[in-house]
């Protein structure tokens, strides 16, 4: 059951670069405790949106509210602070630091001696082990074991941990699952079921519109820059938004011509 009022919402976004028409016209509503798959070839706009959403990107023209208020400025910092995490398979983690500092990077929570702070090791220590057990990680890795020793599985795991625990409402997964094997696809698609099922807003972009459909509540499908499709996985079936890409929106047109 979602809200009744969205927590993100997009109206009539616009965005040029330049003569390039990166957005155009674009309006959807994101609500808290959904699992959306934002789907399209590349080059259809759907990485242009979310980087408009996480303050990357000032849209041209159009209006982007967070949970009722209008965004007045577009930055990072802004985003993070109002709670919008996102996820990459390929960027987020440092190699060469432990799992612990990799989950608190730009948040090490610190303590005093004698007036002097030092970070607090015994305390990342705790909570990291503690998360990321609960997204699990082997029982043999431990929180002081570097990152690189991770599959691209428990990766994903860790930077689903840190969302969770810091109190994230959007987590924004742009295709988590590349270059994954089998079982760990599906252990990070089940994470992003978790993660819906605890009220997180879930975004969930993929070109692949047969597994997003399994998971999601809602699908859109965006082409050259514009939103072509919003449907309700019990609405259309996979094959049934697959030509919705195919045609690029025409048959969404037909169907509502009829």
């Amino acid at each position: 059951m979602t809200n009744t009022h969205p927590l993100i919402q997009v109206k009539n976004l616009d965005l040029h670069f330049g003569a390039f028409h990166a957005l155009k016209n674009v309006s959807v509503d994101f609500h808290a405790g959904e699992l959306i798959g934002l789907v399209g070839d590349n080059g259809a706009g759907k990485t242009t949106l979310i980087r408009v959403l996480c303050g990357i990107y000032a849209p041209s023209s159009g209006e982007v509210f967070f949970d009722g208020k209008k965004i007045e400025k577009f930055h990072p910092k802004l985003a993070i602070d109002q709670g919008i995490e996102t996820i990459q398979q390929s960027v987020g983690l440092c190699d060469n630091l432990s799992i612990a500092r990799n989950f608190y990077l730009g948040r090490e929570p610190v303590k005093r001696i004698l007036g002097i702070p030092f970070l607090d090791f015994a305390k990342m220590r705790e909570k990291s082990t503690r998360v990321i057990r609960q997204f699990g990680l082997r029982d043999n890795v431990s929180a002081d074991d570097e990152v690189e020793r991770l599959s691209g599985g428990e990766r994903q795991s860790v930077k689903i941990g840190r969302a969770v625990e810091f109190m994230n409402r959007v987590v924004i997964m742009d295709e988590p699952t590349n270059h994954l094997s089998v079982r760990e696809r599906e252990h990070v698609n089940e994470l992003a079921v978790q993660l819906k099922e605890q009220g997180l807003l879930v975004i969930y972009i993929t070109h692949d519109i047969f597994q997003v459909h399994k998971l999601a509540d809602r699908v859109v499908i965006m082409e050259n820059g514009a939103k072509v499709a919003d449907a309700s996985t019990d609405a259309m079936t996979a094959e049934e938004l697959e030509e919705v890409i195919r045609q690029g929106g025409r048959l969404v047109e037909k169907r509502e011509a009829v």
